[in-house]
């Protein structure tokens, strides 16, 4: 479904050059949930805004579904992590959910459905017409999360959504991700800095090295289809397969 080939971002500006990637190759199959980690500072928020086709890459390119990806494609959702700055506060939760659909020019009918649906998914059913100031850090990401699988997108891109919110919080809400992608079967790249979750949440993790950025290894989860809090990161294999990220990571930043 996602094919990312020989991508590279340099920043340039007067008197300054910054290669942030370098030649990241990997794939994401169709209804796969994959996550990528790596150092702090080492581009996976650039890489996400150039697979994204909100960021021109520098070289390489970004395939969707085989055709290129030259600007933000039509069945793409972003969740960023910044939540609060993503929500027009002015407007209800039910507006902020219905604006994309807006701008796909969806009948109203079906803008209602979707919608409802989809706060319902989220468990915010109750909270339609809510303003997002009047909500919760969590709810306000749960807000995010329903404004992106409303617009049905085939690949959901996810840049450290859970980063601002508490510990439980979190933990809610990568089970809510873990219902939606079984329902949905959307295609998700997961950006996060958090390697327990990388490894709770996917089927593979791609662990990128310091900037230049390139692929260090991309490490298949071999864990119970079935997760869940308690008994995923209990079990033996969790953990060597969090020790195995963590001294990848360490190996990246020790390199820099």
């Amino acid at each position: 479904m996602l094919e990312i080939s020989a991508l590279g971002k340099v920043y340039e500006s007067p008197g300054r050059r910054v290669e942030a990637l370098r030649s990241l190759t990997f794939d994401v199959g169709a209804g796969e949930l994959v996550c990528v980690v790596g150092p702090s500072g080492c581009g996976k928020t650039t890489l996400l805004r150039c697979v994204a086709g909100l960021l021109p890459a520098s070289g390489g390119q970004v395939r969707l579904a085989g055709e290129p990806v030259t600007g933000p494609p039509p069945r793409m959702a972003v969740v960023f992590q910044e939540y609060g700055r993503s929500l027009f506060p002015w407007m209800t939760v039910r507006q902020n959910v219905e604006l994309p659909l807006k701008e796909k020019r969806e009948p109203a009918a079906r803008r209602a459905r979707l919608v409802t649906e989809s706060l319902a998914a989220v468990g915010l059913a109750e909270a339609a017409d809510a303003h997002p100031w009047q909500l919760s850090g969590g709810m306000q990401q749960r807000v995010a999360i329903a404004r992106a699988i409303a617009y049905e997108p085939q690949v959901l891109l996810m840049d450290e959504p859970f980063a601002a919110v508490d510990a439980q919080t979190r933990a809610d809400l990568e089970d809510l991700i873990l219902r939606l992608w079984r329902e949905l079967n959307v295609t998700t790249l997961f950006v996060t800095h958090d390697i327990d979750e990388a490894v709770y949440l996917g089927q593979r993790v791609i662990v990128l090295s310091s900037s230049p950025t390139v692929v260090m290894k991309d490490l298949t989860i071999d864990l119970p289809g079935e997760r869940d809090q308690l008994t995923t990161r209990s079990l033996p294999a969790f953990g060597e397969l969090r020790g195995q990220i963590y001294r990848l990571i360490q190996q990246a930043r020790e390199a820099r």
